[in-house]
């Protein structure tokens, strides 16, 4: 399976859910399956290391960053784990508002 494709979660990290039944009312899918690329890019950001139990070392942990006023080593931190991820960085930065725009994609 592709490392692109998995369960997807709503923005509260919840699992995303639509139900579909039969003719008969019975269940026959309901979890929402698509490209997980940012859904794990938003993970890894958010993430402190150790948090994530199958990558113990991953992880950039956003908060910790907040008081830092240049963003250099964030964006470091970012593209290390990103790279660690199996993900391509064809850009990472923040934009004229002050947003995080990350141009990235698991490698093929």
């Amino acid at each position: 399976m592709a490392k692109d494709k998995g369960i997807l979660l709503t923005e509260n990290n919840d699992l995303d859910i639509k139900v579909v039944r039969d003719a008969d009312g019975k269940i026959v899918s309901g979890l929402q399956i698509g490209d997980v690329t940012r859904q794990n890019q938003r993970t890894i950001i958010l993430a402190q290391k150790g948090e994530i139990k199958e990558a113990p070392t991953m992880g950039v942990g956003l908060a910790s960053f907040i008081d830092n006023d240049d963003p250099s080593d964030l964006l470091r931190e970012i593209r290390a784990n990103l790279r660690e991820d199996g993900q391509v960085i064809s850009s990472c930065g923040f934009n004229d508002d002050g947003n995080l725009l990350i141009d990235a994609e698991y490698e093929s």
